[in-house]
């Protein structure tokens, strides 16, 4: 009888220590679920943020691609009044005092794109949040941006042309030395700037061509983006070895041609088709004389 009882003790206790542990996991599942849905509704808050900061920024944004761009280049960012008034504003600009509006213009987007870009890079926010936002006005303008953020890869025929655009050119190089002086700044700009491509490439959110060009550069800059990417991850963590790092270096593959080690990246087949269907598209109801 004895025996009966201890074994009945036993076996309720196991019962007992089951029912716990499955209470357990059940209770983990749960706290990890809101974990999840707290730590979507923060990245909401801040692309909600992001966005009223964005477009509270629209005509800083416009000046910088103004100056990014050659003075009378076609795309801009602004209608033509506003052009007008900064171009009256570059040709009174002189090599002897400091262009208070573009510093100030610059300061309001570069440091709100490498704040933004802090947010990705520590995993509080997702490139995918943050696309829909500024995805689009920075990658339709993304060489002008470029070229103020990488003064060395600064266009060539600027030499030529020197004399006439030479007001131009002395508020670029405002604007490029400031962001020398904010070195932290410029990388993560170019970070972001490079997330957002990879994020377009992704989803074939840009022309055939832009994404072909872009692609073809990366031959010779994909790795050094992605070194630079993973460094500024592990910076900003404090970590030695980042999975995050990791993650979002190889997220830029996607704006990489795809190979046999890389599946994720943009395939020269699929390219060829999109041009095809991008110009069907493109002449479809046009008549030419």
């Amino acid at each position: 009888m004895m025996t009966d009882s201890v074994l009945e003790s036993f076996v309720s206790i196991d019962v007992v220590t089951a029912i716990s542990t499955l209470l357990l996991v059940v209770v983990g599942i749960f706290q990890l679920g809101i974990l999840r849905s707290q730590k979507r509704q923060t990245q909401l808050d801040l692309v909600e943020q992001y966005r009223k900061s964005w477009v509270a920024r629209s005509k800083d944004l416009g000046a910088i691609i103004f100056i990014g761009r050659g003075s009378d280049e076609y795309y801009q960012l602004i209608d033509q009044s506003e052009i007008e008034v900064l171009s009256r504003k570059v040709a009174d600009s002189r090599s002897d005092r400091p262009d208070v509006w573009i510093l100030k213009s610059s300061r309001e987007v570069f440091v709100l794109l490498s704040d933004i870009c802090v947010k990705v890079l520590q995993g509080q926010m997702e490139v995918s949040f943050i696309y829909p936002i500024i995805g689009h006005d920075l990658l339709r303008h993304s060489r002008p941006l470029r070229t103020l953020l990488d003064k060395e890869n600064s266009p060539s025929w600027i030499e030529d042309q020197y004399e006439t655009i030479k007001n131009h050119l002395i508020v670029r190089s405002r604007v490029q030395d400031w962001l020398i002086y904010h070195d932290g700044v410029r990388r993560r700009c170019l970070i972001l700037l490079d997330l957002l491509w990879a994020e377009a490439a992704r989803l074939e959110d840009l022309p055939p061509d832009d994404l072909r060009s872009a692609a073809d550069a990366k031959q010779k800059t994909g790795s050094e983006n992605r070194r630079r990417i993973s460094a500024e991850c592990k910076r900003l963590n404090r970590l030695l070895l980042s999975p995050l790092a990791f993650k979002l270096s190889r997220f830029l593959k996607h704006s990489e041609y795809r190979s046999w080690t890389n599946c994720i990246g943009v395939s020269r087949k699929r390219l060829d088709e999109l041009d095809k269907a991008w110009t069907r598209r493109l002449l479809a109801g046009k008549t030419y004389k």
